[in-house]
């Protein structure tokens, strides 16, 4: 038989582990021994581990979508990494934003980011639901799934959608998080992907 004190203990890590996953909307939770909203992620490190890995069809991401080991497109261009989970409408607004300015922005990546914690957030979703998000509502949107290396590289952003962009030499220009600040309508992004030049 357990301690009384051992219970209590594990009751209070077992709170402290769920107060740190964060759902897409609602109020901003607590999160315990975790970066604050503001941290910093690292620049063209995560962008280029993103790129080194596999998506949810097991391709390269830096391939950009051609045979496994080729490069079919230029690898030096503007990039969105879009932090999001299957179950999220806010997510969907966002990709959906993405998605339209991709016709006037053919020289710009999108990185589709999927966290398990999120994901996973109140049984809301699991590996097979983005699959089918991605499949039948963002196929152009190459998704990787990420552990918490990444995402603590990634600053842990405790809401998504989050957007991290980076120029064409890898440097983080922009963050945008909703526990900090609005998301990014089309025409704001529009401006920021002419400026970038994607």
């Amino acid at each position: 038989m357990r301690h009384p004190r051992a219970r209590v203990i594990a009751a209070i890590a077992t709170l402290a582990v769920a107060s740190a996953v964060v759902s897409c909307g609602g109020p901003t939770y607590t999160t315990y021994g975790t970066p604050s909203p503001s941290a910093t992620p690292r620049g063209a490190g995560v962008l280029a581990e993103l790129l080194a890995s596999r998506d949810l069809d097991g391709r390269v991401v830096g391939d950009d979508g051609g045979p496994p080991g080729t490069a079919s497109a230029p690898t030096t261009r503007a990039t969105v990494v879009v932090v999001f989970a299957s179950w999220c409408p806010h997510c969907h607004d966002e990709i959906a934003i993405l998605s339209a300015l991709r016709a006037s922005h053919p020289a710009l990546r999108v990185i589709g980011v999927n966290y398990r914690g999120h994901e996973e957030y109140d049984a809301r979703g699991d590996a097979q639901a983005v699959r089918n998000y991605v499949h039948n509502l963002a196929p152009w949107l190459r998704t990787v799934p990420i552990g918490d290396d990444v995402f603590d590289e990634l600053g842990r952003p405790p809401k998504i959608p989050t957007l991290y962009v980076y120029d064409a030499r890898g440097a983080l220009v922009e963050v945008y998080d909703r526990s900090v600040r609005e998301m990014p309508g089309a025409g704001e992004l529009d401006q920021l992907f002419v400026r970038l030049g994607a």
